[in-house]
């Protein structure tokens, strides 16, 4: 498929996913997005220390801000995604009661005198998903450029997506810099490609 080809196709079914997503009654949301917090707390393994990247929901992505107090009790450093430009993004760490200011993009985060940190383990939103562990997210490539960075550095952390399982699709459109999760969570399951 060329360039353009992938292009419509990515934005067709963003368009279509986001569509789904929104259409889901917010009691429903929450119900499913217990559930895959659960699934994800279950089989997530966390040191003593280890730096947690996670979001904050926008819209009407899942809910993963039910990880943060469980995540926190068993040892947790969690830091929170900020939009750095249009293409950047850096987390910054998310102490318990710190406030949260506008990010950009929807999004809240740390304020700017909150510390910088390298997550060893990214919990990521997505639009869609595949069973090869392919992910569709917005467009921007944020996740894939922090990715791309930290693997040049040779500190690439454990990638986890956590979405409904309606999320899923037979084939996600990906181009050649997208990059693989390593576990993608519902609120069925677990995939690990």
């Amino acid at each position: 498929m060329d360039s353009t080809a992938l292009k419509e196709h990515k934005a067709t079914t963003r368009r279509e996913m986001t569509r789904l997503r929104d259409e889901l009654p917010i009691g429903e949301r929450e119900r499913q997005s217990t559930q895959a917090c659960q699934q994800l707390l279950d089989r997530l393994a966390v040191a003593q220390g280890q730096v947690i990247g996670l979001f904050l929901p926008i819209k009407s992505e899942i809910n993963a801000s039910m990880l943060v107090e469980p995540l926190r009790e068993r040892g947790a450093r969690l830091a929170l995604p900020v939009p750095i430009g249009r293409t950047g993004m850096i987390f910054r760490a998310w102490e318990r009661d710190a406030p949260l200011v506008d990010a950009g993009f929807g999004t809240v985060g740390p304020e700017k005198t909150a510390e910088e940190l390298i997550p060893d383990c990214l919990i990521m939103p997505l639009l869609a998903f595949d069973a090869r562990g392919d992910r569709l997210g917005y467009g921007a490539g944020h996740y894939d450029r922090y990715i791309s960075e930290r693997i040049i550095e040779g500190r690439k952390p454990q990638l986890i997506g956590l979405a409904f399982s309606f999320q899923k699709l037979d084939k996600v459109p990906v181009g050649s810099y997208d990059l693989p999760l390593d576990m993608i969570v519902t609120e069925r399951g677990v995939y690990t490609p």
